[in-house]
C-alpha cells in the first residue's frame, strides 16, 4: 500500500511514523515545500507521543540497522533538545496555582519540533517538491500547514473552515537560558494580557506570550512581557486563528491533518494528540472498514469539545482584573457532555466510571476533567475527593 504525505512538519512525520508502526509493509513518500521551514519553537506533548516513538522503533524495519536500533535516544542526548515533561503547572489561574500531572508512572516530552522532524525524516523517502493531490498513491495525507498563512490564504479558505471560539489570536515568541528543576513541567503563567507558555529544553527555555490583538497592542504586549519575565530574547511574532476544516476527507482517500485540518491554542498541548487520534481513526477506516461518516463525526466532536474545554480554563479568571480576562471569562458555555460528567462525579463510585463506561471530554479522561474542575472551580483538594469517591 502506497501512502503520500504532503508536508514534513510534525503532523506529516507523525503520520508517517504511525503508518510504519501499524502497517510496516506500507510504502511512504513525504513531499514538502523546501521554502516552508518548520518553526523551531519548543513544543510540549502527552505521554502517547513517547508510546508512538516506541511503537515505531519496535515495528518499523527502517528504524533498525545491523547494529541495533538507529532511533535509540535517551534523555541526556540532545537529538531533539528534549527534556522530561511531568505535567503542566498553572500559575495565576483561577483561585490558586495547581498542577495537571500525568501520574507517577507516566511522562511526556518537551522537544524542538524542527530537530525532531529533521531527525525522523531520515527514515522516510522525502521529496522536496510542491505537489497537489494528483499523486501516485493509494492514500494521501495533506499536512501542508495552515490555510490562513501567507499566499495560501484566500476567501475560499474561510468557506472551507469553521472558526473555533477562543480569546487569543497573537503570540510573542521568545527564549531565554535553560533551567533545571527537581521535576520538569510546562509552565502556563497567567498574564495581564492572556498567558505565557514556558517550555524547558536542554539548550534554552522557549516562551510564548499569548494575547488578543483586538485588546492589546504589540507595544503593550512587549512592555508587559518584559515587565513580568525580564529581558528574554524576542524571536518573532505570529498571528493565528483557531479553526477546524468542515470536511477533512475528500474522495474517501485524501485526509487533512495537522494545521491543514485544525489549529487550537497550545494551553493543554493537545495538538499532537489530536493529530495522532485522527491518524488512528483513518487507519481503522482504511484497514478495518470502519464507517467514514462516524469517524469524521467523532473527530469533529473531539476537536470542538477540546476547544470548549480550553475555554473552561478561562472561566474563573486569573489574579488579573483586566479587559482580556473579562472577555475570556465570558466565552465558556457548558455542554451536555460536560454536565453529564459533573453529574456522574457527584454520584461517586469513580472507580466504576473509570474502569467501566464513563464520559470523556474530547481527549481528556473522566478523572482529568474532574481534577481540572476541582482545581478551577471548587478549590477542593482533588486527592481527598478521589479517595472519598473511589
Amino acid at each position: 500500500m502506497k501512502v503520500a504525505i504532503i508536508g514534513k512538519g510534525l503532523a506529516g512525520i507523525l503520520t508517517a511514523m504511525a503508518w510504519k508502526a501499524h502497517v510496516p509493509s506500507s510504502e511512504i513518500e513525504i513531499y514538502y515545500d523546501p521554502d516552508a521551514p518548520i518553526e523551531p519553537v519548543g513544543s510540549g506533548s502527552w505521554p502517547n507521543l513517547l508510546d508512538l516513538i516506541t511503537q515505531f522503533e519496535e515495528r518499523s524495519p527502517e528504524s533498525w540497522s545491523s547494529i541495533g536500533p538507529m532511533l535509540y535516544n535517551n534523555w541526556r542526548d540532545a537529538k531533539w533538545d528534549q527534556t522530561v515533561k511531568t505535567g503542566i503547572s498553572y500559575s495565576g489561574w483561577g483561585g490558586k496555582d495547581w498542577f495537571h500531572d500525568f501520574g507517577i508512572n507516566r511522562v511526556a516530552m518537551h522537544f524542538d519540533p524542527k530537530m525532531f522532524c529533521d531527525d525522523m525524516s531520515q527514515y522516510f523517502k522525502c521529496i522536496p517538491k510542491k505537489v497537489g493531490y494528483n499523486i501516485d498513491a493509494d492514500y494521501i495525507y495533506d499536512c501542508g500547514g495552515s490555510p490562513f498563512s501567507g499566499r495560501e490564504c484566500s476567501s475560499e479558505s474561510w468557506d472551507r473552515y469553521t472558526l473555533l471560539q477562543n480569546p487569543l489570536n497573537r503570540v510573542l515568541l521568545a527564549e531565554t537560558d535553560p533551567y533545571t528543576r527537581v521535576y520538569c513541567t510546562t509552565d502556563n503563567v497567567a498574564t495581564k494580557d492572556g498567558w505565557c507558555f514556558v517550555i524547558p529544553l536542554q539548550s534554552r527555555t522557549s516562551m510564548g506570550y499569548l494575547f488578543n490583538s483586538d485588546i492589546t497592542t504589540d507595544e503593550e504586549a512587549l512592555e508587559n512581557f518584559h515587565e513580568q519575565f525580564g529581558e528574554a530574547k524576542v524571536t518573532g511574532w505570529r498571528s493565528f486563528h483557531n479553526y477546524c476544516a468542515k470536511n477533512p476527507v475528500m474522495d474517501g482517500r485524501i485526509f487533512m491533518n495537522g494545521n491543514k485540518y485544525f489549529f487550537i491554542e497550545p494551553l493543554e498541548a493537545t495538538s499532537i494528540t489530536g493529530y495522532m487520534v485522527w491518524i488512528e481513526r483513518t487507519l481503522r477506516y482504511i484497514m478495518q472498514g470502519a464507517s467514514i461518516q462516524e469517524m469524521v463525526a467523532d473527530n469533529q466532536r473531539d476537536i470542538c469539545e477540546n476547544a470548549n474545554f480550553l475555554l473552561y480554563h478561562y472561566a474563573h479568571g486569573s489574579k488579573y482584573d483586566t479587559p482580556f480576562w473579562d472577555y475570556a471569562k465570558s466565552l465558556w458555555k457548558p455542554t451536555d457532555t460536560w454536565n453529564n460528567i459533573l453529574k456522574d462525579a457527584k454520584q461517586g463510585n469513580w472507580k466504576h466510571r473509570v474502569q467501566g463506561t464513563a464520559y470523556n471530554y474530547s481527549y481528556f479522561s473522566f478523572l482529568s476533567v474532574i481534577a481540572t474542575y476541582c482545581n478551577m472551580e471548587t478549590q477542593q483538594d482533588f486527592k481527598s475527593l478521589l479517595r472519598n469517591n473511589w
